[in-house]
């Protein structure tokens, strides 16, 4: 982790009372504010994903409640950012960027909770912010830190920023938390009120859905198991063997924990089965961890058949690994490799699926930390990797065999663009018509061009692009 930067005043001197230090000692058992204090500090300060730290932190507190809020507030606070910063500044009087990354993540976390956070009084929501400041950092750094919380909450909601006129991009990227150079695109590409929809979908809570295993179990099995759980869950609106869990901790399930289900979007478990529900035995996964489309492969391999799950990330591998030793999946080999180096596989397979690493822009509910990481540089480099990916896998499918490639991007650069481009260079494969091999509700997600599109603000999916080729020759 980098050092923190004193604070700076305009003038560019150290005002006093403003650095603040994390101490080395931590609560053997967090509340859910410290906790999000430290999940913040790391995702800012380290590059750290929050989903990952939320995994390892939420069985650390013992009240479901204080694990929801911890859950919302670090999540809630990476979504809001340009909104608790222009808040922050108009109280602070100073530039947000210009403070230490402590100071940044207490004041965050108080600012979400005095304008999100509706069932927290806000003299709650002032103190804590205090505590928070006292408990990690020099006391005189709770002045500032006091003042500023008063100023938002004597002026609540109007601490927002203003709605935006129309065309006018800066003040909707500012209004809905998003970069600016994004909100651009995606209001070109998709027009003003398209765009809208799709920025207030980022910023709702995803929903969590569950993949049955059914190898073990059955939906309405699953279904019964985790209502005495304490579990409530409906049924996936696109994904017919899908669980949408509607109340419960599902992070505390025995279920999870047994290996009767798994986590995955709606849109996530669509992506394999553009193959077909039965499949041949030959099967890759060329970027596979952690694992979770491997897991629906390999349910729908005969009996005698494998797949192969290839990753670059050793780490994540094992992460893959302990999944498919959770839900007793058969015939999956893993396999440390950078498929878009030279490849350790020959083939041929009958199927191969390409869930590209991409720009996540379709995940963004999930992920919200994406959106202040990615620029403009990024897409072309990415491209350039998913072509290379797209060729080695291209080599590895037998003919007459199937290949999968999905990103979970909004980008035409990694989804429509990328498969054009592929398909010039490779005369031998075709897009494939994949309706029958999804289920009757998500054969409305397919375009006129064969390829499957998914978007948050249409169903609450993730957003998806996949398409099915064939290998003709």
């Amino acid at each position: 982790m980098r050092s923190w930067r004193a604070t700076r005043s305009p003038a560019g001197r150290s005002p006093r009372g403003t650095h603040l230090k994390a101490r080395r000692r931590r609560p053997a058992r967090p509340d859910a504010r410290q906790a999000a204090f430290e999940i913040l500090l790391r995702v800012d300060e380290a590059g750290a994903y929050a989903s990952v730290l939320l995994e390892r932190t939420e069985g650390r507190l013992d009240d479901p409640r204080e694990a929801a809020l911890l859950h919302e507030t670090v999540l809630g606070v990476l979504r809001m950012r340009a909104v608790l910063d222009h808040a922050l500044e108009r109280a602070a009087s100073r530039p947000v960027a210009a403070m230490d990354g402590p100071l940044k993540a207490a004041l965050r976390i108080g600012a979400y909770g005095l304008l999100y956070l509706d069932r927290v009084p806000d003299f709650a929501a002032v103190d804590t912010t205090v505590e928070l400041v006292k408990r990690n950092g020099p006391r005189a750094a709770i002045g500032l830190a006091n003042a500023v919380m008063r100023r938002i909450a004597a002026e609540g909601k109007g601490s927002l920023p203003p709605e935006p006129a129309a065309g006018d991009v800066a003040g909707l990227a500012l209004r809905h938390s998003h970069p600016a150079w994004w909100v651009d695109r995606l209001a070109a590409r998709l027009g003003w009120e398209r765009a809208e929809r799709l920025l207030r979908a980022d910023n709702a809570p995803a929903s969590t859905v569950l993949r049955p295993n059914l190898r073990r179990t059955t939906p309405r099995d699953l279904a019964l198991r985790l209502e005495g759980e304490g579990i409530a869950t409906e049924p996936g609106r696109f994904a017919t063997d899908a669980l949408r869990v509607r109340a419960g901790a599902v992070h505390r399930s025995r279920s999870l924990r047994d290996g009767f289900a798994w986590v995955q979007d709606e849109a996530s478990q669509l992506v394999p089965r553009l193959f077909g529900r039965v499949l041949r035995p030959r099967v890759a996964d060329l970027c596979a961890a952690p694992g979770s489309k491997t897991l629906v492969l390999a349910e729908s391999v005969p009996e005698g058949g494998f797949v192969v799950a290839a990753d670059r990330h050793p780490g994540r591998l094992r992460r893959l690994l302990e999944n498919v030793r959770r839900v007793e999946a058969q015939g999956v080999l893993a396999l440390a490799a950078d498929m878009a180096a030279a490849s350790p596989l020959a083939g041929p397979f009958d199927h191969v699926l390409l869930d590209a690493p991409c720009g996540g822009t379709g995940t963004l509910r999930r992920h919200p930390e994406i959106r202040w990481r990615l620029t403009p540089a990024d897409l072309p480099l990415l491209a350039a990797r998913q072509a290379k990916l797209l060729d080695a896998a291209a080599r590895l499918v037998a003919r007459g065999g199937t290949l999968v490639y999905s990103v979970c991007s909004l980008e035409p650069e990694e989804g429509e663009e990328a498969i054009a481009a592929f398909l010039r260079r490779h005369g031998g494969f075709r897009c494939a018509d994949a309706e029958a091999a999804l289920p009757p509700p998500a054969r409305t997600l397919l375009g006129t061009d064969g390829a499957l599109r998914t978007f948050p603000d249409e169903g609450g999916l993730d957003g998806f692009f996949a398409a099915l080729l064939e290998r003709t020759g």
